[in-house]
């Protein structure tokens, strides 16, 4: 059964609120192994506030959790937290990246199958280093992503939609779209269709940077990549102007789209979504996934919170998990294709190999 990894977030904010109203139920609680990275009594405290009647028990570590609980790791000791709903302060950023940390270092041990991250606010947290803290998306990368380039992808039941940038001035837009740029983005969202999603051909829409499709961007950086990787298999299409192609349900005849910029991608996928999206931070060696919301620091302590993105945080994890399961499992060990090739000097039949790989 799978272990999976929850953090609050900020904990003014409606992290624990999210956490509380989905294991309020046995349901989610039967179908995976929850295990919360946050504080007892904050939880305790959350839960009076909104009258709610969800139980959990205190475990040492990873291991303990079992089927059918809803387990808590403690990462804070006896320590008390000021919690003032509504508020941005730095004591619950803090407390939002000591808990991340914590649950990143199960991940990385294999404690924990999948991480799904409630909310922080940027903002509120310091590290270390003096460096801004640029979300939840780039410090996983920067601290497990062994190397590797992560890719963040929005996804409901209906769709998926990748940015080839995320949060950054609109000034800083076109220059950030390059060719390596979009090419590296390309392949890992192929990959991971493939691996991740078990799509064995997939297709992918990609979308111009402006508002038509034959600027400079267009023509000179976005098509000819496009092209160029679809020779090489990767069966990619576009550039596509981004109104007429999510106004005309274009989207539904692809696996996925890589939009250029945040609220490109993001503004469509939430008119389109609603309350059901999940993000996922696609690329890396470990799966993470959070609701498609922010800290709602309006909602918190009101018990108003809508838990929906939440589930579908959970349910893409594991949806995740499995495919990604199956598809390593059948390239463990591959037996080699064979095929025979009749000799030109007598009857006799020769036998060649051809690796899947080859073959695809």
């Amino acid at each position: 059964m799978m272990k999976i990894g929850i953090t609050p977030g900020d904990i003014n904010g409606v992290g624990y609120e999210l956490i509380l109203r989905t294991f309020e139920t046995e349901e989610m609680a039967s179908m995976i192994i929850p295990v919360i990275y946050g504080s007892p009594k904050t939880a305790t405290y959350h839960r009076k506030a909104l009258g709610n009647q969800a139980s959990f028990q205190v475990i040492e570590s990873a291991e303990q959790a079992k089927l059918g609980t809803v387990s808590m790791i403690n990462c804070f000791g006896e320590d008390e937290q000021k919690i003032e709903f509504g508020q941005a302060t730095e004591e619950a950023g803090q407390a939002a990246l000591i808990a991340l940390n914590r649950a990143l270092e199960d991940l990385q041990e294999g404690k924990i199958d999948a991480l799904v991250t409630c909310p922080l606010n940027n903002k509120t947290i310091k590290l270390e280093n003096g460096e801004p803290f640029l979300g939840q998306s780039h410090y996983i990368e920067q601290t497990v992503g062994e190397g590797k380039k992560g890719l963040k992808i929005l996804i409901s039941p209906t769709l998926r939609i990748a940015l080839a940038t995320d949060k950054i001035p609109v000034s800083e837009i076109a220059p950030a779209i390059t060719k390596e740029n979009i090419a590296e983005k390309l392949v890992i969202l192929h990959n991971t269709l493939k691996r991740d999603f078990f799509i064995d051909n997939p297709r992918i829409a990609v979308l111009a940077l402006n508002p038509y499709t034959d600027g400079k961007e267009e023509q000179e950086i976005i098509a000819p990549v496009v092209e160029e990787l679809f020779k090489r298999g990767v069966r990619c299409m576009g550039p596509y102007a981004a109104e007429e192609f999510f106004g005309t349900n274009n989207h539904e005849r692809f696996d996925a789209t890589l939009a250029m910029y945040y609220d490109q991608g993001v503004s469509a996928f939430k008119a389109l979504s609603l309350n059901e999206g999940s993000y996922y931070t696609a690329g890396l060696p470990y799966i993470r996934t959070a609701p498609a919301m922010g800290v709602c620091y309006n909602m918190a302590g009101k018990d108003m919170v809508d838990e929906d993105s939440f589930r579908q945080a959970i349910y893409t994890a594991t949806d995740i998990i499995h495919c990604r399961t199956n598809f390593d499992r059948e390239r463990v060990n591959p037996l080699k294709k064979q095929y025979f090739e009749k000799r030109d000097d007598s009857d006799k039949l020769k036998l060649d190999q051809v690796s899947e790989e080859e073959e695809d």
